[in-house]
């Protein structure tokens, strides 16, 4: 690692980015002088507010350039920011603010009035430009490596939500690494940030970018032909988004616009498939890329493959292999860290590297189970093969138990999409006198076509046994999915009870 702490890496690279654009919105464009200069002034605001290191600040907005000033400005005060969900409840809002301490909060002007119903007292300050412009004052606060710089709130898609703790070396490690998962490495490349700030995918692309002091475009919300155009318009080289929206995108004419400028497609968050990657290389960008990568695990512990890997036939849902100075086993989800299984053996995903998170803020317990000698165990089922690709598997808390068999909603919902009419599948296990949990599907397909056709199609092609079909097939013109596209499979849960 080049950098100790986010900090230090932060302040050489706006030295580096002096006179060239570093961030932009629709709004406004800052070269890295002038961004240097607003997280100074910022910082000083946020002393003048009697907020100081170690404290922790709440921010409840979207993407934007005053957004990424205020949340620079906590990385380099030693001021901790935590990310809400904005689309999260507000039961649930209040609780993680009580829980995690925040002294204030940070919201866009059009968010101000949800944001004061979440706290008491006048705690809640607007993200506008005034509040990051003001006189510069030159920061002066002594930050270790060890010490507390981020607390990311995971979206709870698969259970309660957990508090994941990283530090200043964690995240300056996130940043370093990163450019691995884009195959950008030059302060001539540009990405689009789209999604929520309270997504690890934020920090998992705007740090890595801020290292190489590429140029980061901040969007607001999300439409496929705005995205297409801002393509187009920005001439960026990096579009990071997850398989869902890219199918969106895609079905938006991306032959209309000049998309010659981008030098990678890349897509996280759920596997891939042959038709996602031939797709992308077809419409979008002949780089595809994809990198397993976790809140808890950084871009030091991403699982990366290209498209040498992704172009092989059978090897579109491979995450790949790991990041130079990472390390990935997959191990006994019963056991321990040190119970590593075979090659093509199904276990659970553990993690080593320089960008693991401290640990889950305020659950000790927690925290030493899952978190031992720099090793993280994941929750994500995995197998390697035989040429050192990681497939992943589903979640541990994902699994349907019918008729006394486990499966995986993943596995599938992999089978399903296989299907030439079915566009989007996710799988949940309901609740069954008869049979423990019943496996029910709910697809969107192309066109109609007959539950039966897409069950004997599993059948035919040997995708799945007979113990794994869907007992029941809901059809949609929609599926639930989080801010940023990724499928939402507590929102179908929760529809059924």
């Amino acid at each position: 690692m080049i950098h100790s702490t986010i900090a230090s890496l932060i302040e050489k690279s706006c030295a580096a980015k002096a006179d060239a654009c570093f961030v932009a919105d629709e709004q406004q464009s800052l070269t890295g002088t002038d961004l240097w200069a607003r997280i100074n002034a910022t910082a000083a605001t946020l002393h003048a507010m009697n907020i100081a290191k170690g404290d922790v600040v709440a921010f409840y907005c979207g993407s934007s350039v005053p957004q990424a000033v205020t949340f620079f400005a906590c990385l380099v005060s030693g001021i901790i920011p935590c990310c809400l969900h904005v689309r999260e409840t507000p039961d649930r809002n209040r609780k993680n603010i009580v829980y995690i301490k925040a002294k204030k909060i940070f919201a866009d002007p059009e968010l101000l009035e949800e944001a004061a119903a979440l706290i008491e007292g006048d705690h809640v300050v607007s993200l506008n430009e005034n509040f990051i412009r003001g006189p510069r004052v030159e920061i002066s606060t002594d930050l270790t490596a060890d010490d507390p710089a981020l607390i990311l709130i995971s979206s709870g898609t698969t259970g309660v939500p957990k508090c994941i703790q990283h530090s200043q070396k964690t995240l300056a490690a996130t940043a370093e690494f990163g450019p691995y998962s884009y195959d950008c490495w030059s302060a001539g490349d540009s990405t689009i940030v789209i999604m929520a700030p309270s997504f690890a995918a934020w920090i998992h692309t705007v740090l890595p970018f801020t290292f190489i002091q590429g140029r980061i475009q901040f969007g607001g919300g999300f439409d496929p032909a705005a995205f297409l155009k801002t393509l187009q318009d920005e001439k960026i080289t990096l579009a990071p988004l997850v398989p869902t929206v890219w199918r969106m995108v895609m079905a938006a004419g991306p032959e209309n616009y000049d998309l010659s400028h981008l030098k990678t497609a890349f897509f996280s968050g759920e596997p891939g498939s042959a038709s996602l990657v031939e797709d992308l290389q077809a419409k979008i960008c002949e780089n595809v890329m994809t990198s397993y990568l976790a809140s808890e695990g950084g871009c030091a512990s991403g699982v990366i493959a290209g498209s040498d890997i992704l172009s092989v036939q059978g090897q579109a849902a491979s995450t790949g292999q790991v990041v130079k100075a990472g390390e990935v086993r997959i191990i006994d989800p019963e056991g321990s860290f040190n119970n590593v299984l075979a090659v093509g053996e199904i276990g659970e995903v553990a993690l080593k590297s320089a960008s693991i998170a401290a640990g889950y803020f305020g659950d000790e317990a927690l925290s030493q189970e899952r978190f031992q000698n720099g090793w993280w165990r994941s929750g994500d089922l995995g197998v390697i093969d035989e040429n050192g690709l990681l497939y992943v598997k589903g979640r541990l808390d994902n699994r349907i138990n019918t008729g006394g068999i486990k499966v995986y909603a993943e596995e599938i919902e992999a089978a399903l999409l296989k299907h030439p009419a079915v566009q989007l599948a996710a799988v949940i296990g309901v609740a069954d006198e008869k049979w423990g949990q019943r496996i029910e599907a709910h697809l969107v397909v192309t066109n109609e076509t007959p539950p039966d056709d897409i069950l004997a199609f599993c059948l035919d092609q040997e995708l799945l046994p007979k113990t794994h079909l869907p007992k029941t097939i809901h059809f949609h013109d929609a599926l639930p999915t989080g801010p940023t596209g990724k499928l939402y499979r507590r929102g179908l849960t929760e529809a059924k009870t």
